[in-house]
């Protein structure tokens, strides 16, 4: 009756370390969800460091399940179905940011862009200015476009692009800016030069 019993016991924790020592399957298949889940909330562009910690560590729990290491590859595939999920949430966090970071710049950027266009007609020609204001007028042509980009990529839920080309156009117009104030005292000192001699 002991030798059947020790037989039984034996059977058992053989079962149970096979049971063990098993691929682990699920767990990768989990953490492959998660991953695509992931990449669908666009975690990949907005929560990119994790996004890709996520990615190697699954990859990780491959390459160890392919070497018979099924307890390391378990874990590193929960690992990264945990990171996965994470990257979900920061993604959410950093797209609105991104957004309202965005929509930020444009409003700001939108009156100065006006008002250096306004300024830029209304600047006199032939006043030894004329090549910095075709110079000008190059430039904020390419603020506006950027800004019209910026408006475009933000209605499509393009943030990261919106808030690059809303960057570009407000970086274009602070140089403009600068810039008109150069080619005004340009045209000032030209004034001032040429001004009849009984006026001076």
């Amino acid at each position: 009756m002991r030798s059947v019993l020790r037989i039984g016991l034996v059977v058992c924790f053989a079962a149970a370390f096979a049971a063990c020592e098993q691929p682990p399957e699920e767990e990768i298949k989990a953490a492959e969800g998660a991953l695509s889940k992931a990449k669908a909330a666009e975690a990949d562009v907005y929560a990119e460091e994790i996004f890709r910690s996520a990615a190697n560590t699954l990859q990780d729990a491959k390459d160890k399940t392919e070497k018979g290491e099924y307890k390391e590859a378990r874990a590193a595939a929960i690992e990264a179905e945990e990171r996965a999920n994470q990257s979900v949430s920061q993604a959410e966090t950093n797209k609105a940011k991104t957004r309202d970071d965005a929509q930020a710049i444009i409003d700001s950027t939108s009156p100065g862009l006006a008002e250096a266009r306004e300024a830029l007609s209304a600047a006199p020609r032939g006043k030894g200015a004329d090549e910095d204001l075709d110079q000008l007028d190059a430039d904020l042509g390419e603020a506006e476009a950027s800004l019209n980009s910026a408006k475009g990529s933000l209605e499509n839920g393009m943030f990261k692009d919106a808030l690059a080309q809303a960057q570009a156009a407000e970086g274009k117009l602070g140089g403009v800016q600068d810039a008109v104030t150069t080619a005004k005292q340009k045209i000032e000192d030209w004034k001032e030069e040429n001004k009849a001699w009984y006026l001076r």
